[in-house]
């Protein structure tokens, strides 16, 4: 989070994700990305440890720095 705020990043529903898992504590937990077609926008889902369940999600537009831009795919 410090990391998409210092960089100045928007991202929908960080704060209530990291306060969800946060109280998710030990509880095994298993991650996916959800990207647009056109790439214009990048989601992070938190699953339950049997990927049943969606516990958190984040995301939003794909930032426009020029260090994304130059990163590759």
């Amino acid at each position: 989070m410090r990391h998409s705020l210092k960089r100045g990043h928007t991202i929908d529903g960080l704060a209530d994700s990291v306060d969800i898992l946060k109280r998710a504590g030990e509880e095994p937990l298993r991650t996916g990305s959800v990207d647009a077609v056109d790439k214009s926008s990048v989601f992070t889902i938190f699953l339950n440890s049997t990927a049943t369940v969606v516990v958190a999600c984040c995301g939003g537009p794909r930032p426009t720095t020029m260090e994304a831009a130059n990163a590759p795919e």
